[in-house]
C-alpha cells in the first residue's frame, strides 16, 4: 500500500487531506505537513475536474440478512463500513455515500491530486486487505465471511459541495461506468476503467477484461482486472526523453560545484520549476556528464508515505554506496540508529545535524560530493531546516546540496541557500529539437500549446494514444488540475477568469470580467511565482497553452456561459472585431443550450452571435481569406434558422467561399438555395452570378448582363464590380481588349468603393491579361503592370498573385526569363498562403506559357496537364478551354498530331457541355491548328479555308499576339501545301504583328517561317 499509517474511522473533514492525520476541531492547517484543512479547500460552486470514482458492494448480502439476527447484521454492516471507510480515507479518498451495502468514494474532491488514480487503486487493494482482517474476526465470532466486488473509473465529472451534509457531490458518466464495472466484477475482484490504468501510471499490474457492454454506456469499455500495485513513484520507470539545451543551467551547476571545491565549503542550491520542466532530468544528465563526482539522491514523496527525513536518509545511503572503503566516523553510528534506520532525527535534530556534518565532511575529503533532494516542495519543514543547518556546519568540506522542487518550494526555500534558480521552459529552438527527436517532426501548434515545457510536449506528441475527450492527455489534466486545486481562492479566481479570455490577458480585463470588479493583480503576481502565468510587459499569458486549456475545462458550463457573455462586452474583445465578439457570444449560447436553458435571453445570444460571426465572415471573404471566411460563416449559418434575417447573405457568402476553396458541390448547393429565393433579389442575383462562374446553369456574361441592373438599382457596389468583371472577361475571351479594359476600370472602381479585395485583385489580374494579350507594346505593358503592382499590391494578399502572373508572361515576351521566373515564384508564395483552389489551375497555366515562350515545350506540357486536371475539378470553363488550346498547339509544334487532335476534340466536348459558343479568339486559334492538321493530311482546300478563316477571325480582335499566331499558322499551312508565296507573305504578316507587340520569340518564329518551306519536325512526321 502507498501509506504506512492507519487511522480509525472519522469524518473526512477531520483529517488532513495531505497526510491524513487527525485534525483538531479548530485547526485551519495540518500541524504535521501544513496542508489546508479539507473543508477550507472545498469548492463552493460547481466545477469540472478529473477524479477517480470507486464503488464497492457486498456480494450475497441478501442471503446474509436471512441468516443473521437484525441487530447482529447491523453490527456486521457497521464494522464493514468502518473498515471500508478507513481504507478509503487512509489513501486520501472521500466517502461520498453509503447506499445499501454499497460504498461510493471519490479521489480528487475536494482537491485534485496528480496521483488520485493511483491512490484509488491502492485504496481498492487496502479495502480487500481490511476485509481479510475483518473476516478473520467475523469467522471467529459468527462463523461468516464477507466478499466484495469493486469498480474504479477515472474521468471528468461535475463537482460541487453540500456543506450541511459534509458530502462531496460528483456526477457524470464516469460515475455510472464505475458503478457498472463494480457490477461486472466477480467476488473479490477489482475492475479498473482504461483511464484509471493510464492515469495510475507504471506499477499497476492488471489483465484486460472485455471489452464490456455496460448498461447505460453507449461505447464498449475495455476494463482491466487488478492484480497488484508495485510500490514506488510511477514516474520512476518512465524513460528519459532526449536531453536538449539547458546550457545555462548546466553551467550554473558546474559553477556551484566549483565554488564548493574551491572554497572547501558546503553550498546549498535551490532549483525550482513547474512540473515537467525537467529538473530531475537536468540533474541526472549533469551528474552523468560529471563522471567521477560522487553523489547521493533522495526524493520526497506525498505526506504520509514516508518519515519526514527519509529523503535525506536515502540520499546519504546512496552516497555511502557510491563511496567504497569510506571512513567510519562516530557520527555514522548515530545516523545508523536514527536517520538511516527509520528516517527520523533520533536521538535529536541537533545530534543528527552534527553527525551528518561529520559524515559528509569525511566522505568529501579532497573531492567534492553532491547531495540531491528532489521533489522538495513535499518536504517536511524539519527536513529543509536540517539541510540549512548541515550546510552551515560544513566548514572545510566541499559538499554541494541541491534542493529541487516545484514553484511553491521557492516560497519556503531554505534561508541559507547560496543560490536560488528557476528552471523555465525550453527556448523555441530547443523545443523544436526535442519534438524532432521524439516524433520526427515539428508540429507548430503543439509547440505553442506546450509553451516550452518538455513533459507537456512529450505528452501532447503521444496524445493519440493517451488523449482524453478534450484533446489534453489525461496525465497532463491530472497534473495541472492538481496544481490548480492547490491555489488559494484569489489565485484560482484569477485563473478561472483568465482562461475564458484565452492564452493572453490583462489584469484590467479580469477586473472587468469579475462580477465585483475585484483587483486580482496581487494574485497574478503569485501565479507568476507558481509559474502558471508569465508577465509579458503590462499583460500576462499562461505559461503554456495546456495550462489554459485545462483551467478552462475545469470551469462549469454555467460559469463559462456567464463569463463568455461578459467577455463579449469587454473593450479589448470588441477591439478585436466581430469575430472575437461572436466567438464569446457563440460559446455563451452553446453552453446555455447544452444546460437546457431555453428562453429569450438564450435566443438573444444566438442571434447576436450569428450577426457578429456573419459580419466577421463577410470581412474575411472581402479580405481574401476564404478559409477563415468558411469557418466563420459556417458557424453563423449554423446559428441562423431558415427565413431568419441575415441567413441568405451569410449562406451566399459561405457558398462563394466554399467555391473559392474548391469545395464545389457544397458551394453550389448553398448558392442554388439562395438563387431560388424570391425574398431578396440582390442576394439571388449574387448567387446566380457566382453559380455561372463555375459553369452552373448559364454562362457568366449573359447572367452578368441580367444582374447588373439589379445591382445598379440597389446601389450594390460589390455586385456591380462582379458583373462588370464577368462582362470584361467575355470581351477578353473574344479578343477585344480595349473594350475589356474599359469595363475593368469600372469594375475596379466599384471594387474599391465596396472594399472588395477579391474583386479588386481579380480586376487587376484581368487588366494584366489585357496588357499581355492586347495592343500595348510589351515594354509599355510591363511598366504599366509594375505600376499597378506598386500602387495596389502593398498590404494586400491577392493582388501580388493576380498581377505577377501576367507580368511574368510579359517579361517572357521580352526574353527576360529570370524576371519571369521571379514573378511566378512570388505569385506562388502568395497563392499558397491564400488557399484559393483556382490557383491550382491558373498558376500552372501561366507557368506553361512562360515555359513555352522559352522553348521548354515538355515542361510546358506537364504544367498544362496539371492545369487541366485542376480546371476540371473546379467545373471546367474558360481555364480548361485555354489549357486544351495551348496543349493542342504545343503538341502540333512538336509534330505530335494525334495528341493535338485529341486536345482539340476535348475542347469541342467542353464547348458542347457548357452550351456556349467559341469566341472569335478561340475560333482563330482552333481553326489555325485544324488547318495545319488538314494540310498534313493533304486536304488542300479545307486547310486553306480554315487557315484564311482563322486570320479573318483574328482580325476581328485587337490582339497582335492572336493575329500573329493566326498568320503563323497560315504560313505553316501554306508551307505544308507547297504554296511558297503565301507562306512568305503570311510569315511577314506574323512578324509585323509580333514586332508591334515586342514579342521576341514570335519574331524569331516568323523569321524561321520566312526562310524555309516547312518545319523540320512536320516534315519528319
Amino acid at each position: 500500500m502507498l501509506s504506512s499509517d492507519a487511522f480509525g474511522p472519522g469524518p473526512a473533514g477531520d483529517r488532513c487531506p495531505g497526510c491524513h492525520r487527525p485534525l483538531p476541531a479548530d485547526a485551519r492547517f495540518c500541524a504535521a505537513c501544513g496542508t489546508a484543512r479539507a473543508d477550507l479547500r472545498r469548492p463552493t460552486t460547481a466545477g469540472r475536474k478529473i477524479v477517480t470514482v470507486l464503488f464497492c458492494d457486498l456480494v450475497g448480502s441478501t442471503a446474509l440478512s436471512g441468516t443473521l439476527d437484525p441487530e447482529a447484521l447491523r453490527g456486521v454492516t457497521l464494522r464493514y463500513f468502518d473498515a471500508m471507510r478507513a481504507a478509503i480515507e487512509e489513501h486520501g479518498g472521500t466517502v461520498e455515500k453509503f447506499v445499501g451495502d454499497a460504498v461510493m468514494a471519490v479521489f480528487g474532491v475536494p482537491s485534485v491530486r496528480e496521483d488520485d488514480a493511483r491512490r484509488a487503486v491502492a485504496a481498492a487493494l487496502g479495502m480487500r486487505a481490511a476485509l481479510r482482517a475483518l473476516n478473520a474476526e467475523l469467522d471467529a465470532e459468527l462463523g461468516l465471511r464477507l466478499q466484495v466486488r469493486i469498480g474504479v473509473n477515472t474521468g471528468r465529472v461535475v463537482t460541487g459541495s453540500d456543506a450541511s451534509a459534509r458530502q462531496a457531490l460528483v456526477s457524470g458518466e464516469v460515475v455510472n461506468i464505475a458503478a457498472r464495472l463494480e457490477q461486472h466484477a466477480g467476488p473479490g475482484e477489482v475492475l479498473l476503467g482504461p483511464d484509471t490504468v493510464r492515469a495510475a501510471g507504471a506499477g499497476v499490474r492488471s489483465v484486460e477484461v472485455g471489452p464490456l457492454r455496460l448498461k447505460g454506456v453507449a461505447r464498449e469499455v475495455l476494463a482491466h482486472r487488478l492484480l497488484g500495485l508495485d510500490r514506488g513513484d510511477p514516474g520512476d520507470t518512465r524513460p528519459d526523453p532526449p536531453f536538449v539545451g539547458r546550457r545555462p543551467e548546466l553551467a550554473l551547476l558546474e559553477t556551484e560545484l566549483g565554488k564548493a571545491a574551491e572554497r572547501r565549503e558546503g553550498r546549498l542550491l535551490v532549483l525550482g520549476g513547474e512540473p515537467g520542466q525537467g529538473k530531475t532530468r537536468l540533474l541526472r544528465h549533469w551528474l552523468e556528464r560529471a563522471g567521477g563526482v560522487r553523489f547521493g539522491a533522495g526524493r520526497c514523496r506525498p505526506p504520509g508515505e514516508q518519515a519526514g527525513l527519509q529523503p535525506l536518509a536515502d540520499a546519504v545511503a546512496s552516497l555511502l554506496e557510491r563511496s567504497p572503503g569510506h571512513p567510519h566516523p562516530p557520527g555514522l553510528d548515530v545516523l545508523a540508529r536514527g536517520l538511516l534506520a527509520d528516517g527520523t532525527p533520533t536521538p535529536s535534530p541537533e545530534d543528527t545535524c552534527a553527525a551528518l556534518a561529520e559524515v559528509l565532511g569525511a566522505l568529501a575529503g579532497p573531492a567534492p560530493v553532491v547531495l540531491v533532494i528532489d521533489d522538495a516542495h513535499r518536504a517536511a519543514a524539519l527536513l529543509l531546516e536540517l539541510l540549512e543547518r548541515v550546510v552551515a556546519a560544513l566548514a572545510g568540506a566541499p559538499v554541494l546540496v541541491v534542493v529541487a522542487g516545484r514553484p511553491e518550494l521557492l516560497d519556503v526555500r531554505p534561508a541559507g541557500a547560496h543560490r536560488v534558480s528557476t528552471l523555465g521552459g525550453l527556448p523555441d529552438r530547443d523545443a523544436e529539437e526535442l519534438a524532432r527527436a521524439l516524433a520526427g517532426e515539428v508540429p507548430a501548434h503543439l509547440l505553442e500549446r506546450a509553451g516550452g515545457n518538455p513533459l507537456h510536449l512529450e505528452q501532447l506528441l503521444a496524445a493519440p494514444a493517451d488523449a482524453a475527450g478534450d484533446g489534453v492527455p489525461l496525465s497532463l489534466q491530472t497534473l495541472i488540475g492538481a496544481r490548480l486545486d492547490a491555489l488559494d481562492p484569489a489565485e484560482r479566481r484569477a485563473v478561472d477568469l483568465a482562461c475564458v479570455l484565452g492564452r493572453e490577458f490583462a489584469a484590467e480585463e479580469l477586473a472587468a470580467l469579475a462580477d465585483d470588479g475585484a483587483d486580482l493583480s496581487a494574485a497574478l503576481r503569485r501565479l507568476g511565482r507558481h509559474r502558471l502565468v508569465v508577465a509579458d510587459g503590462a499583460a500576462f499569458r499562461f505559461a503554456s497553452g495546456v495550462v489554459q486549456e485545462v483551467a478552462y475545462e475545469c470551469l462549469s458550463k454555467q460559469g463559462r456561459a456567464e463569463r463568455h457573455e461578459r467577455a463579449a462586452a469587454l473593450r479589448s474583445v470588441r477591439a478585436g472585431g466581430p469575430a472575437a465578439v461572436g466567438g464569446h457570444l457563440e460559446r455563451a449560447h452553446r453552453f446555455r443550450a447544452e444546460l437546457g436553458r431555453p428562453g429569450e435571453h438564450t435566443e438573444e445570444l444566438r442571434r447576436a452571435a450569428a450577426a457578429a460571426l456573419a459580419e466577421a465572415g463577410a470581412r474575411a471573404a472581402a479580405r481574401t481569406d476564404p478559409g477563415w471566411a468558411v469557418d466563420l460563416l459556417t458557424r453563423a449559418t449554423g446559428l441562423l434558422r431558415p427565413g431568419e434575417e441575415g441567413r441568405l447573405p451569410a449562406a451566399r457568402r459561405l457558398g462563394e467561399a466554399l467555391l473559392a476553396l474548391g469545395r464545389i458541390e457544397p458551394g453550389r448547393a448553398l448558392l442554388a438555395e439562395v438563387a431560388a429565393g424570391a425574398d431578396d433579389p440582390v442576394e439571388a442575383a449574387h448567387a446566380r452570378l457566382s453559380l455561372a462562374a463555375v459553369g452552373q446553369q448559364q454562362a457568366p456574361a449573359p447572367v452578368a448582363r441580367q444582374t447588373l441592373p439589379v445591382f445598379e438599382r440597389a446601389g450594390d457596389q460589390l455586385g456591380q464590380a462582379r458583373a462588370c468583371l464577368r462582362l470584361a472577361q467575355q470581351e477578353q475571351v473574344d479578343g477585344r481588349h480595349a473594350a475589356a479594359t474599359r469595363l475593368l476600370a469600372r469594375a475596379l472602381r466599384h471594387a474599391e468603393r465596396s472594399d472588395g479585395e477579391q474583386e479588386r485583385a481579380s480586376a487587376l489580374g484581368a487588366i494584366g491579361v489585357s496588357l499581355w494579350r492586347g495592343p500595348l507594346p510589351a515594354a509599355a505593358a510591363v511598366a504599366r503592370c509594375r505600376g499597378l503592382l506598386a500602387a495596389q499590391g502593398p498590404g494586400r494578399r491577392a493582388v501580388p498573385v493576380t498581377l505577377n502572373c501576367p507580368l511574368a508572361v510579359l517579361l517572357a515576351l521580352g526574353d527576360d526569363g529570370v524576371g519571369a521566373a521571379a514573378c511566378l515564384a512570388e505569385a506562388g508564395r502568395h497563392a499558397e498562403r491564400l488557399g484559393y483552389a483556382e490557383a491550382a489551375a491558373f498558376l500552372p497555366l501561366f507557368g506553361a506559357t512562360v515555359a513555352a515562350l522559352a522553348g521548354r515545350s515538355r515542361e510546358a506540357l506537364d504544367l498544362l496537364a496539371q492545369a487541366s486536371t485542376a480546371a476540371k475539378e473546379l467545373g471546367g470553363g474558360a481555364l480548361l478551354s485555354s489549357a486544351l488550346l495551348d496543349t493542342a498547339r504545343l503538341r502540333l509544334d512538336l509534330g505530335e498530331r494525334a495528341p493535338a487532335r485529341a486536345a482539340l476534340a476535348a475542347l469541342e466536348e467542353e464547348r458542347a457541355r457548357t452550351g456556349g459558343r467559341l469566341s472569335f479568339a478561340a475560333l482563330a486559334e482552333r481553326d489555325g491548328l485544324r488547318a495545319r492538321l488538314a494540310a498534313a493530311r493533304g486536304d488542300r482546300d479545307g486547310a486553306l479555308e480554315l487557315a484564311r478563316g482563322a486570320v479573318a477571325e483574328a482580325a476581328r480582335t485587337d490582339s497582335p499576339i492572336l493575329q500573329g499566331l493566326a498568320a503563323a499558322d497560315l504560313s505553316r499551312t501554306a508551307a505544308l501545301l507547297g504554296l511558297d508565296r503565301e507562306r512568305a507573305l503570311a510569315a511577314d504578316a506574323a512578324r509585323s504583328r509580333f514586332a508591334a507587340k515586342g514579342h521576341r520569340p514570335g519574331v524569331r518564329l516568323a523569321d524561321s517561317l520566312a526562310g524555309r518551306h516547312h518545319s523540320p519536325r512536320e516534315a519528319i512526321s
